[in-house]
Order: structure tokens, then C-alpha cells, then sequence
């Protein structure tokens, strides 16, 4: 089974001012060989990158060119928004281009781990982070083949990033949300 971690810096695992970086993708990796899965995990995370302005055009591009290649998706774990509301986009605006995500990986066959946005160091705006929050809590009854997690990591490294520790707890909270739904196609 193929898995695709897609996002923004969060998903690349940025750290120490942008000059290291360690994916959650790592940790969750890790886990789910540990535990006897058989998957192939594909990190595609770009630092700076908005769900309104190129994620949402990123991701479609991104399934068309795997199914070209005669890669299927099981899971897309899918992880934006924060970038966008530090650029004072509306959640709404963030949430009409998270749910043409969520269709994108519909229409690709995948199911998908919505996460949602964490909390970061700087309180200023922070309404309107649990204002998305509250959106995409409602994807999965909109979305049948979209699964949620609440994130909820505060080892940060500035902030906003999160540490190497940060990240592998990112990492092991997805794979508790994602193996409690992984069935037997996925070991092997």
C-alpha cells in the first residue's frame, strides 16, 4: 500500500530556522513496519506553501502524476491551513480549498487523514485557527472516505515548527489515527 504525507513545513519537518529538517514521516514510517505493515510512505511537504494558493493545485497534479506512473494511493494524509490564516486568508477560504483536497483524493480512490491545524506559541489569531479547526472537523461527515485527527504536538522548536521529538510525536499520533483504520491489504 502507498501512503502520501502532504502539507506544508509541518509535513516537511522543518526545524532550526529552516537549515534542518526532520518529517514526521520518519516516526510513522518507523511504527508502522515495527507493527507489521507493508507500506511504501511518500513525504511531499513544501515550507511556506498555502492551502489557497498552491496546495490545492499541487495536490490533484500530484495524484494524476502517481497514477501515471501506476501508483495508487490508499491513504493521503493531508495537513494545511496554518500558513494561510498567518497570511490573513478567511477560514472559509481555507476550507472551500481543503474540501477540493478532500475531493481530489475521492476522486483518486484514497482515503484521507484530515489533520487539523495545532496550536502554536502565538496566541494572536488564534480564533481563527479554531475557527478552520471547527471545518475541518466536519469533513468527515461530509467526506465518507476522510478519517480526522485533532493534532495536538507542543514540542515546538520556534513556536510554529516543532523540534525532531515534536515531530516523531506528530509521527506517532498519525499512525495511532491512521492504524486504527488500516486493514489487511496493508500488510502485505
Amino acid at each position: 500500500m502507498h501512503i502520501l504525507a502532504f502539507g506544508d513545513s509541518l509535513t516537511e519537518g522543518y526545524y532550526n530556522h529552516g537549515t534542518q529538517f526532520h518529517p514526521y514521516a520518519i516516526k510513522l514510517q518507523q511504527l508502522l513496519l515495527q507493527n507489521g505493515y507493508s507500506v511504501k510512505l511518500e513525504q511531499r511537504g513544501e515550507s511556506g506553501e498555502l492551502v489557497t494558493r498552491s496546495m490545492v493545485n499541487r495536490l490533484p497534479a500530484l495524484l494524476r502524476e502517481s497514477e501515471a506512473r501506476g501508483v495508487k494511493y490508499g491513504w493521503v494524509i493531508i495537513l494545511g491551513g496554518i500558513n494561510d490564516l498567518g497570511w490573513h486568508k478567511e477560514p472559509a477560504e481555507v476550507w472551500a480549498g481543503l474540501r477540493q483536497m478532500y475531493e481530489a483524493v475521492g476522486r483518486h480512490g484514497a482515503q484521507a487523514l484530515a489533520l487539523t491545524c495545532m496550536e502554536t506559541a502565538y496566541q494572536l489569531g488564534d480564533e481563527k485557527r479554531v475557527e478552520l479547526n471547527n471545518l475541518i472537523r466536519t469533513a468527515p461527515a461530509e467526506f465518507p472516505h476522510v478519517k480526522l485527527l485533532d493534532l495536538v504536538v507542543a514540542e515546538w522548536d520556534d513556536g510554529l515548527h516543532l523540534s525532531p521529538a515534536g515531530y516523531d510525536h506528530m509521527g506517532a499520533l498519525i499512525y495511532g489515527a491512521l492504524s486504527a483504520h488500516l486493514g489487511p491489504e496493508a500488510r502485505g
